[in-house]
């Protein structure tokens, strides 16, 4: 199953006998749960490995339990990246494992290879993790990953394989430590791939243990060195490295299991976006002769498909004419749904600003405090606490989140924004022809969530109708849309959660222009829960170039008198979205209402109250 450095190999013969139907032909690794032994399966005549536990672990009742129940499980996983179990049993007073016999170096080896680059590691390691996203849907946790324990089958195409899966969490009982389990290496030592959670009891720790090992790794395959302590960010210890590398191996390296990512399939989603994969084994070194040949073909090859694909372009080009012209009949999908989709890896940036403990606020700007955000899509530009989207090159959507969460009963996230549509080109009739009319430029307010859940309150490039859209999990999904005056330049949008009624407003404009749109969501006291945790701030981009200024978000109370003004009549879009939208008939505001929360901090001077004065809208001419 495995094979060490020769510095670990001990040249010793046991008995042939010892267990049945196999000979022991040489002890190739030793550790604290026993030795590891080359030897041959007398029936077949195949060369496989042998892991014969000590003798006081034998003797424990709950550990042979354990090891039973280990064992068992091991033997249902079938993964190419993974050593199989051949056999299981007892001899005499002998437990023993059979699995398959692995003759390549290891992972640990291989980093002592020049030729070793940093993107075949990136590659080696999406591997790694496919394996264990599989051993952990059959409910095994490996608990040592390490580079000793990734072995490379170079006759099955130089694939690496992890083994010893499980057996660091076996003993629970006498007191064994995972690091001391394995001698191999022993400077490096397993300790430090475990993750904090496994060092406080190593008996407890989940899958996300298995995630933390991993980002070990591939901090290490990328700078040579262990993320201990305060570490920089690999692109900063290798320049040259993909930044975007950065938030995916920090996450994974989070001390706390919660704030990693929930699976490894979800790691892998992230970091497979970067690294090119192929499903084949290493290609072999190509000769001239075979290179002369290869040549040859592909110049035949290419005669041959410049006659078929004038034909082929022609009946596409009809084809696609027809299909497009036919999406032309349905609406797109509202800006929300198209902004919370997953655009890759996030990019990180920085900008200056003020987060502001005691009063529960960020402003973005000027001030001491360092502000990240991350970025989605498209990417933004950061200019004096401004989050600039520039007009679209490729990509069309683009979002931006502000990490950094505020405390709070309530909320307030406002922001002056500038929407304005890309120049058009000058094949714009015969783009028209495959895409339809040009989409409008959009800008977006938002509150996000977890697991996709936002509200956001959008405007448009054209001074079009502003729109209040919002989903909160499958009972909570649904759009609105007012016919409130809207500025494509210094427009102030504010997203307002009140802390006693935890009613959410969208407001448009500020003054005595101020207008709120719509009904208000009523979120209710456990609104948190409705995002899956406390909303930070974002703002989205479509289909143009978007600059967002003065950004506030606000966790405080506040002393408010506020008179909503009537809100204009409400249109709900429902066949845009395709979801269940269930809208309550628009209230009558008979009186002002005047709120008054917790009183300012000692030292601070009372926040002015606000009245919004109540406007009715003009009648409209009697017709003749």
């Amino acid at each position: 199953m495995m094979t060490v450095p020769a510095d670990t190999a001990v040249a010793r013969v046991r008995q042939d006998d010892l267990i049945p139907g196999y000979r022991l032909v040489q002890v190739v690794g030793k550790g604290g749960m026993g030795e590891v032994h080359q030897a041959v399966q007398l029936s077949l005549g195949r060369t496989v490995a042998v892991k014969l536990l000590r003798p006081e672990l034998a003797r424990d009742e709950q550990f042979v339990a354990r090891f039973e129940k280990e064992a068992a499980a091991l033997a249902t996983l079938r993964h190419p990246n993974i050593v199989s179990i051949v056999d299981r049993g007892k001899a005499a007073e002998t437990y023993y494992l059979v699995m398959e016999f692995v003759d390549g170096p290891s992972l640990r080896e291989r980093m002592r290879d020049p030729d070793f680059d940093w993107l075949t590691a990136l590659k080696t390691l999406v591997l790694v993790g496919r394996a264990i996203d599989y051993a952990h849907g059959r409910g095994v946790i490996h608990r040592d990953l390490k580079p000793e324990n990734i072995l490379f089958d170079e006759q099955a195409g130089n694939i690496p394989k992890v083994t010893d899966f499980g057996l660091a969490g076996i003993d629970e009982k006498a007191g064994v430590e995972p690091k001391n389990l394995t001698q191999t290496n022993v400077a490096m030592g397993t300790a430090s791939y475990m993750a904090p959670e496994q060092r406080v009891d190593a008996k407890t720790a989940g899958p996300r243990a298995d995630l933390y090992a991993l980002g070990v790794m591939l901090y290490e395959l990328l700078t040579g060195e262990l993320p201990l302590g305060h570490f920089d960010p690999p692109s900063v210890k290798k320049p040259g490295l993909d930044k975007r590398l950065d938030p995916i191996i920090s996450r994974c390296l989070k001390p706390a299991p919660e704030d990693r990512y929930p699976t490894v399939a979800a790691c892998l989603a992230e970091l497979e976006l970067l690294v090119p994969m192929t499903s084949g084994p290493a290609p072999s070194k190509e000769t001239k002769a075979r290179r002369y040949v290869r040549l040859a073909k592909e110049k035949a090859q290419r005669a041959g498909r410049i006659a078929a694909l004038a034909v082929v372009a022609f009946a596409a080009l009809i084809v696609t004419t027809v299909f497009v012209r036919a999406r032309l009949e349905h609406r797109r999908q509202p800006a929300g749904i198209e902004l919370m989709r997953d655009d890759g890896a996030q990019q990180p940036s920085t900008t200056a600003g003020r987060v502001d403990r005691e009063t529960r606020t960020l402003t973005l700007g000027e001030g001491p405090d360092t502000v990240t955000v991350l970025a989605r899509g498209r990417s933004v530009t950061l200019e004096k606490g401004d989050i600039v989207f520039p007009p679209p090159e490729d990509e069309a959507t683009g979002r931006a989140l502000v990490d950094v969460q505020v405390d709070g009963e309530g909320l307030r996230l406002s922001a002056i924004v500038d929407t304005e549509a890309g120049e058009p080109s000058r094949l714009e009739p015969l783009l028209a022809l495959f895409r339809g009319p040009r989409p409008e430029a959009r800008s977006a307010l938002m509150l996000l969530g977890t697991g996709g859940r936002y509200v956001a309150l959008i405007i448009s490039g054209t001074g079009g109708q502003p729109e209040l859209e919002w989903n909160l999990g499958p009972d909570k999904q649904g759009l609105m849309r007012a016919p409130l005056p809207t500025k494509t330049k210094g427009q102030l949008l504010q997203l307002h959660l009140d802390p006693l009624t935890s009613e959410l407003i969208a407001i448009i404009g500020e003054g005595r222009d101020a207008r709120v749109l719509g009904e208000g969501l009523r979120l209710g006291t456990k609104w948190k829960e409705e995002f899956s945790e406390s909303p930070r701030a974002g703002v989205g981009c479509l289909d143009g170039a978007c600059a967002f200024h003065q950004l506030v978000f606000e966790g405080r109370a506040f002393t408010t008198t506020l008179t909503p003004p009537p809100p204009p009549s409400l249109e709900v879009d429902i066949a845009g979205l395709n979801l269940p939208v269930a809208v309550k008939p628009l209230k009558k505001v008979a009186k002002p209402t005047s709120v008054a929360v917790s009183k300012p901090p000692p030292g601070k001077p009372a926040p002015t109250p606000v009245q919004v004065k109540k406007t009715t809208p003009p009648t409209p001419p009697k017709k003749k």
